[in-house]
């Protein structure tokens, strides 16, 4: 399958330029949705918690404002990517 040809709607939870022209350079077609929450509040000691606990958070934040229709008929499959780092 090319790069480009998703079998599905590919959102992007990040306001990052560089996950947007990573992306981009791949080939993909994408939106972008950002969350809007406090990531100093979120807090881990551990690096990798930190990162998987503000890429959850961003993703609880944005699921709710996607369109999920009538789950019965065709509905588009959406893959929702949240990220980030440390």
């Amino acid at each position: 399958m090319a790069a480009n040809s998703s079998p599905f709607k590919i959102i992007l939870g990040s306001s990052s330029v560089a996950r947007r022209k990573i992306l981009a350079e791949m080939g993909y077609d994408f939106a972008i949705m950002t969350a809007d929450i406090d990531e100093k509040s979120i807090r881990k000691e551990i690096p990798e918690e930190l990162v998987v606990a503000l890429a959850e958070a961003k993703a609880a934040a944005i699921l709710p404002r996607i369109p999920t229709g009538d789950y019965i008929n065709a509905v588009e499959p959406t893959l929702l990517i949240t990220a980030d780092q440390v």
